[in-house]
């Protein structure tokens, strides 16, 4: 099972599209949205944010991998490999978003497995959760000898 965590009011420009691949991996995906603060101040926001998410990843188990624009550039079949390798270890793969204003890494830097990155370029929150479903679904894809990788 896949779990992805994030936080989200909405996801309106790519609502659509989300909704499609989250239609075909019902089964393999529980989507986990958390609230984004109310707060004004930026680093409130990242400091409320980091403690909710920190709370969430203490309680939940499984190969975590944050998605950090800093993290390891990785090709989809190397994903693929890497789920499929740690699904032997792990019930769960849990994928979090970065999120508007970031993440103080330094409170959750020991409960992550992995930090992945899709580009050193900065994407929305939403495009970015877009984009990480597909390749999960590739990745389905890719499982079931699928020509969807092709």
């Amino acid at each position: 099972m896949y779990k992805l965590i994030f936080f989200s009011d909405t996801y309106k420009h790519f609502d659509e599209s989300i909704r499609e691949y989250e239609k075909r991996l019902s089964k393999e995906v529980e989507i986990i949205k958390l609230k984004p603060s109310k707060r004004k101040n930026e680093w409130e926001i990242v400091e409320e944010e980091t403690d909710i998410l920190k709370e969430k990843l203490e309680k939940i188990k499984g190969y975590k991998i944050l998605l950090y624009i800093e993290g390891k550039i990785i090709s989809t079949q190397e994903l693929y490999h890497l789920v499929e390798k740690n699904k032997q270890h792990f019930w769960d793969i849990i994928f979090i978003i970065w999120w508007a204003y970031g993440v103080n890494i330094a409170k959750i830097v020991h409960l992550i497995d992995l930090k992945l990155s899709f580009s050193p370029m900065t994407f929305p929150h939403s495009l970015a959760y877009l984009m990480l479903l597909e390749q999960i679904y590739r990745i389905e894809m890719i499982k079931k000898w699928s020509g969807y990788h092709h």
